[in-house]
């Protein structure tokens, strides 16, 4: 009797993700990837920055006296 109950309940959890599998659908073409939402984008070679990468940040007096001081916190890092 334990063994029939068992089978049962295997049979109904396979008969519903059966279903749940179906209901998914397939994209567009046979083993296409999906399609970016609306507004979503793969970038392409055209978006890159050119060759050597950007031009150096200028630092500010601020920005160097906070390195100076934020040195000094994290030794042997």
């Amino acid at each position: 009797m334990r063994i029939l109950a068992i089978s049962a309940a295997v049979l109904a959890v396979a008969l519903a993700m059966s279903d749940v599998a179906a209901a998914q659908g397939r994209p567009a073409g046979a083993g296409a990837a999906p399609r970016a939402p609306v507004g979503h984008r793969q970038p392409g070679a055209k978006d890159m920055p050119p060759e050597g990468g950007t031009a150096p940040v200028e630092q500010t007096k601020e920005d160097r006296a906070l390195e100076r001081a934020l040195k000094g916190i994290c030794r042997g890092c």
